[in-house]
């Protein structure tokens, strides 16, 4: 049984923003995260045949906060600019080096965080909470704290919180949609193809992303994301189903049809809870206390940023009581 001040379940960039804050103001603090690596959808999958950044595809900055810490990770040799042919704002699009996840893991260094640790429970006792966890390896492990915060998506934060306290019922409102990403590399290089193309609301591709046009990338790599009604009408379909239909869809979005070659490695994954359609409204939400919170950027907007500026401003509130 391990004891700390804050226990953060979640190392997203809700989490880590948290936990940074509060550690470097001398907060004890443990992060618990069920995957394998820290950084939420801000991932990089790895293989033989290339990476594929499969979440996130890139940072926008609009607030001085988040843009200092971009800033700090661009000195840092963690995110570069990225430039692809294709690019629809103005804004600077920023990406991790050599991967989107270089972000998580930057801001996890000297923070305390259990990877491949689900939390099953949280049990209110009296001053403080049990939260009740398994591992990687089935282990139970439990721990002990005063203050518990969750950082992942509203609607896994309202199955761990809502049967602790009524203060989160609201989190029921927040709908966030799903999303099947799809990692493809081809043998040579389709040289008609932007590196990037946005889909149109409703489309079956919201997004065609040449993931080997980033810094630091190899190959000829793509990464396919299915629009949010899309994704949910398939959410529980067959995946070479779902693998096929977005190929199609890729063969017409990017008008080559049957000269699509066939690609030499395919693989899917599918986000739960990828895009906050329904915010929160607040930069977060805590029970009458103070001492059970829910962030993320479904609290604010749909976008990496919102997480930071949750993770942020529970900090900062944190911090005042």
């Amino acid at each position: 049984m391990d004891d700390t001040n804050t226990i953060i379940i979640g190392a997203g960039l809700a989490g880590l923003t948290l936990a940074r804050h509060l550690a470097d103001h001398g907060t004890s603090v443990i992060v618990l995260e069920k995957s394998a690596s820290p950084g939420g959808r801000l991932a990089t999958r790895r293989s033989d045949h290339g990476n594929f950044d499969h979440g996130g595809q890139y940072l926008t900055s609009r607030t001085p906060e988040f843009t200092s810490l971009v800033n700090h990770l661009a000195q840092a040799g963690e995110l570069t600019v990225w430039r692809p042919n294709g690019k629809d704002s103005a804004r600077p699009w920023w990406v991790g080096l050599p991967g989107m996840s270089a972000v998580g893991k930057a801001l996890a260094e000297g923070l305390q965080v259990q990877l491949g640790t689900t939390v099953t429970r949280i049990e209110k006792r009296q001053d403080e909470y049990l939260v009740e966890t398994e591992t990687a390896d089935g282990d139970a492990v439990g721990f002990r704290a005063s203050r518990v915060v969750t950082a992942i998506p509203a609607p896994q934060a309202l199955t761990l919180l809502g049967p602790v306290d009524s203060a989160f019922a609201p989190l029921g409102a927040v709908k966030m949609a799903p999303c099947w990403s799809a990692m493809l590399t081809f043998e040579t290089r389709l040289n008609d193809v932007p590196d990037f193309i946005r889909g149109q609301p409703g489309d079956c591709l919201s997004l065609i992303v040449r993931n080997s046009s980033k810094p630091r990338r190899g190959g000829e790599t793509f990464v396919l994301h299915a629009g949010p009604e899309w994704s949910d009408a398939r959410l529980d379909g067959d995946r070479q189903t779902v693998a096929a239909e977005l190929l199609v869809a890729m063969r017409a979005a990017t008008g080559l049809g049957a000269d699509l070659p066939e690609p030499v490695h395919y693989d899917l994954h599918r986000w739960l809870h990828a895009l906050a359609q329904t915010p929160l409204d607040a930069p977060f939400i805590g029970n009458s206390d103070d001492t059970l919170f829910a962030c993320g950027d479904w609290c604010i907007a749909a976008r990496a940023e919102a997480a930071h500026q949750s993770g942020l401003a529970l900090g900062q509130h944190i911090l005042a009581l």
